[in-house]
């Protein structure tokens, strides 16, 4: 789906009035926001001592990916804002009404998707955002409800709504130089 999104699409955006600034302190805020989707005693299992062979072993990557699926149900109608990266699910042209927020850029479409923990819809219908480029880092304010869902590329353990998106900057000079028109035509489609 995203690549019929790259190679069907020309979009020249200009997300100025969609960028933030944004200062250590805060990223690390954002950051302990992302912790605290995993519930506090999610990975209590892994040992201080951690080896390779217990690592690799059938049951504790068992018991790895049932943790990812341990959602915080605290934070239910919680106001919280994520730095992550735009996976789109539902979009009309250049405006996007759904996607997914992930912690890392690349994830659900190069490598295997993040835990149903560390993976949210961001529903923002009634007022769709721009296509940001795939690696560019955003953050997304909003309230946060417990619940999966899933879709094709990836399965979701939170939705964001009332959402505000924000492209994310780490200096004023990156973000006045940066270039923020895409060309998202797909070359190898040629």
């Amino acid at each position: 789906m995203i690549k019929k999104l790259i190679a069907t699409s020309l979009i020249l955006l200009s997300l100025g009035s969609y960028a933030i600034v944004v200062t250590d302190e805060y990223l690390s805020t954002i950051e302990e926001n992302w912790l605290s989707l995993e519930p506090a005693d999610a990975y209590d299992f892994i040992p201080d001592d951690l080896s390779y062979e217990t690592y690799m072993s059938e049951d504790f990557q068992a018991k790895l990916e049932e943790a990812g699926t341990k959602l915080n149900s605290s934070l239910e109608g919680n106001d919280i804002a994520l730095a992550g990266f735009m996976v789109p699910i539902e979009y009309s042209g250049s405006d996007i009404s759904k996607f997914l927020l992930v912690p890392e850029s690349g994830q659900c479409i190069h490598v295997p998707p993040p835990p149903l923990n560390q993976t949210l819809l961001v529903d923002v219908t009634n007022e769709p955002t721009k296509f940001r480029d795939l690696y560019m880092p955003i953050i997304v304010y909003g309230r946060i409800s417990v619940g999966s869902q899933s879709f094709d590329i990836a399965d979701s353990g939170y939705t964001i709504t009332d959402a505000v998106i924000e492209t994310l900057h780490f200096s004023d000079e990156e973000y006045i130089d940066e270039d923020y028109s895409y060309n998202l035509e797909d070359p190898h489609d040629n």
